[in-house]
């Protein structure tokens, strides 16, 4: 797990080094182990290390023999050892590193070999043959990648943003519309004017000119596969998904490793699969937020401790420019709960397995229960001919899910209306008529990210990393491919997986209503509620302020 920047520029100075050693510089926490830069041509890479599979020294970034590619890499690949098999013959490895075998495969295949990947991954290939620089992201969006240019003169990116500060100024971007609607940043803009995301299951090229092409290598409606309607075999099927994926997060490592348990079934599933050495839990002493009998139940049925953080009032105002600082964002989910797990983890564990994502691909959250039932008047016999007054009367299936995913304060707000019902239509056309798949999909490439965001970064703000096995593509592909009513079925939402998880966790986890994950009571702390209804405005203004003050923003 590592941190990367570097820069393209139409002439590269001898201050670029010094440059990017200033980006490294800004992101060091990500790789504490090591740093190193490489230099050809135009263009210099860097890269700050955290060695979790190889712990021996190397010369970083990863170079080709003769010096011709390099590669600045963050991540890990779980099947390298199947990919490097395939070079053995042809090249002299000199590390256990997936790093270098990313690269190896690329000189081996190309951009082609970009897809071949089980893992979480964000790296940047030199090319100096063909004079091109990649930039490559991974199929979920698990680990993050940035940029900035000015045309005719310079490209930068890293890992985060606020290594790119090095080349521009801090401004807020207006034009950053998704913030409003989602309390979150998501898409390719950001809340820092000219710094862009590259998104999941793409890369771009920057060639010799400077010329920037975007390109996609993987979605899930482009990889949608057959898969039979027969429930006995979908269920054995999915079952030994999981366990691989959960099995192959567990490999490729030299340190102990744990799990973060909320009381849900996603995270008691990957402990239950995974045997960790040992699992975490927030507790919050207040009876709708007190899940902590739920995670002894796992610890008890794994036969591993327990260790349980109580965070109160006075972390949260101690650590909340902290989190600020190292999301880049101001974010107002749950963060403050997963960074105080991660204070006293990083004591015992430097590898984390989460849940991330199965509430996504498999339909988890309650409000799919509302689009879904508005669907099902449509298959009444009597209705057959006036489907047209359905869509009348409720609205599309995207104008309804548009009101229910709006966070923006003024709900009417016409701008964020209509990018949210831009965005969420896009999405839904890729599942064609299924709007159970539909709601996954856009929230896959929407709100998921935020998740992803912050878990990645304050993961790596302990220099811990984290794994999400829910997110190996090959379950991402089946989820979406299966018929959709294996995952809301009898008013139950994740319903194929609550029945797999019935083989594996206590059957009071599974059937749970009232989960809650790891949001704090913050509206109970300072009083932040409304005639007893959860406030949103004032924990988001709170960090908003908070990101303006930390990083000096204009405008």
């Amino acid at each position: 797990m590592c941190g990367i920047a570097g820069f393209m520029s139409k002439s590269l100075r001898e201050s670029g080094e010094k440059t990017v050693r200033k980006m490294l510089a800004a992101i060091r926490h990500r790789g504490p182990d090591q740093i190193g830069v490489w230099k050809r041509n135009n263009v210099m890479l860097g890269m700050v290390r955290l060695s979790i599979i190889d712990t021996a020294q190397h010369t970083i970034p990863y170079r080709a023999p003769d010096e011709s590619s390099a590669i600045a890499y963050n991540g890990e690949i779980y099947n390298h050892h199947d990919v490097r098999n395939l070079y053995k013959k042809r090249y002299a490895f000199k590390t256990e590193s997936d790093a270098e075998t990313v690269l190896y495969h690329y000189l081996g295949k190309g951009p082609k070999s970009f897809r071949d990947y089980n893992g979480m991954y964000a790296f940047a290939i030199y090319d100096s043959r063909k004079k091109e620089l990649y930039l490559v992201r991974d199929r979920a969006g698990e680990k993050p990648l940035y940029y900035t240019f000015k045309k005719n003169s310079f490209f930068a990116f890293a890992s985060e943003m606020k290594a790119l500060l090095a080349f521009i100024k801090p401004v807020f971007n207006r034009e950053c519309v998704s913030y409003q609607a989602y309390e979150f940043n998501t898409g390719e803009t950001t809340l820092f004017k000219n710094i862009y995301s590259v998104m999941p299951g793409e890369y771009l090229k920057v060639d010799r000119n400077m010329n920037v092409s975007k390109h996609t290598y993987w979605k899930i409606w482009d990889n949608f596969i057959h898969i039979p309607d027969n429930a006995k075999k979908i269920e054995s099927k999915l079952t030994d998904l999981i366990v691989d994926a959960v099995e192959l997060r567990t490999r490729n490592r030299i340190h102990r490793y744990g799990t973060f348990i909320s009381g849900g079934v996603d995270s008691a599933l990957v402990a239950s699969i995974a045997k960790p050495d040992c699992v975490f839990t927030c507790h919050y002493a207040l009876d709708d937020y007190d899940e902590l009998d739920y995670a002894k139940l796992v610890a008890k049925k794994i036969k591993k401790e327990l260790i349980v953080v109580r965070p109160t009032p006075q972390d949260f105002e101690r650590t909340r420019q902290k989190i600020i600082y190292h999301l880049d964002t101001p974010c107002t989910w749950t963060s403050f709960s997963l960074w105080m797990l991660l204070e006293v983890a990083r004591k015992h564990i430097k590898v984390a397995l989460s849940g991330d994502g199965m509430d996504e691909i498999f339909s988890g959250y309650h409000r799919y229960h509302l689009l879904h039932h508005d669907e099902q008047i449509k298959h009444l016999k009597a209705m057959e001919r006036y489907s047209y007054l359905i869509e009348r009367y409720y609205g599309s299936p995207i104008e309804r899910y548009t009101k229910l995913v709006n966070r923006c304060e003024n709900r009417y707000n016409r701008k964020v209306i209509r990018y949210l019902e831009e965005t969420i239509g896009y999405y839904f056309s890729k599942a064609g008529h299924d709007h159970i798949h539909a709601m996954g999909i856009a929230d896959f490439y929407t709100t998921m990210q935020e998740l992803l965001q912050f878990a990645d970064r304050i993961n790596m703000a302990f220099g811990m990393e984290n794994r999400s096995p829910f997110l190996d593509y090959r379950l991402i592909q089946f989820a979406f491919s299966i018929p959709s009513k294996y995952k809301i079925r009898n008013g139950i939402t994740k319903w194929i997986i609550k029945k797999i998880a019935r083989k594996f966790i206590p059957k009071e986890i599974v059937n749970r209503v009232d989960k809650r994950g790891f949001s704090a009571p913050l509206n109970r702390w300072f009083g932040w509620e409304q005639d007893g209804k959860y406030n949103r405005s004032a924990y988001k203004h709170l960090v908003y302020e908070d990101w303006k003050k930390v990083f000096k923003v204009a405008g």
